[in-house]
């Protein structure tokens, strides 16, 4: 038996900066890891099972996706069963399903003993989506190209954060059709700059989704939980394709006001830490 605990991750801005031929876009995020997370706990089996079952199909779950290349890498069965604990949203823009997807192919490399090493079975995983390289090694970095090359920097560490789910998900696949390319860049050295600070104002004027426009227009509710996160003296903004809306706060107080007004209208409200120590496998 092996647990794996498959945190959630946060886009502390996102830039879509072009489009290739074959219809991948290039994108600049900074991302980190929140202590938010899935509990999973591996066993072998005689067959494959998750529990508790998904509700859509199997063959599209990236825990499946990730069984098989194992699998076929190594050319012979590895079944096992997988008791979840689900705390983060499907299709939140925390890549849930990813960071689950990275905990199985840890877990079924030390359940077999298969010791494929670490480097190999992370640039493995690049080939199951973009977000992958990043949710196998977890830190502080800022992701460029379609977000498989990554860049360090200096550990961000946040302890009062607050995450809104409204309860139903975004298609990434929609907001990519649907997305305008401008030339305005966005400056992350100032939002560098404004969470080693920890200045609200700063990150306010700096922090920046690109993909708000598009999914602000099909869920205008979700500009109006970023606008009252906002008054409560936090910096807010969407993670990923959304639709989970988080608040950067400077001190506890403010957080646990917003925290007691959000919960009461939205089941999924989280406080959350950022830190180097979150996503490491």
């Amino acid at each position: 038996m092996i647990k794996k605990n498959a945190h959630a991750k946060l886009n502390l801005s996102l830039d879509v900066t072009g489009k290739r031929e074959n219809g991948y876009h290039d994108i600049k995020t900074l991302m980190v890891m929140t202590d938010l997370c899935d509990e999973m706990i591996f066993s072998k089996s005689e067959r494959l099972e998750i529990i508790p079952e998904f509700s859509f199909d199997l063959k599209s779950n990236l825990i499946y996706k990730a069984y098989e290349l194992l699998k076929n890498k190594v050319g012979y069965d590895l079944p096992f069963k997988v008791e979840i604990k689900k705390k983060i949203p499907i299709a939140a823009g925390l890549a849930g399903g990813t960071s689950n997807g990275a905990a199985c192919l840890y877990a079924l490399n030390d359940l077999y003993k298969i010791n494929i090493p670490r480097a190999e079975l992370i640039e493995m995983a690049g080939g199951l989506g973009a977000d992958f390289t990043y949710m196998m090694t977890g830190g502080s970095k800022i992701a460029k190209g379609i977000g498989d090359i990554l860049e360090g920097v200096d550990p961000i560490e946040l302890d009062h954060v607050l995450i809104i789910n409204p309860g139903y998900g975004v298609s990434t696949k929609e907001v990519y059709q649907k997305i305008k390319i401008d030339k305005e860049r966005i400056d992350f050295s100032k939002i560098l700059e404004g969470l080693y600070e920890l200045d609200i104002e700063k990150l306010n004027f700096y922090l920046r989704n690109i993909m708000e426009d598009v999914v602000f227009s099909l869920h205008p509710d979700l500009l109006d939980i970023k606008n009252k996160l906002r008054a409560f003296n936090s910096a807010p903004l969407m993670s990923g394709s959304g639709a989970t809306i988080f608040g950067i706060f400077a001190d506890e107080k403010s957080l646990e006001e917003a925290y007691d007004y959000f919960k009461k209208i939205y089941k999924y409200t989280y406080k959350v830490r950022v830190g180097e120590g979150f996503g490491s496998f």
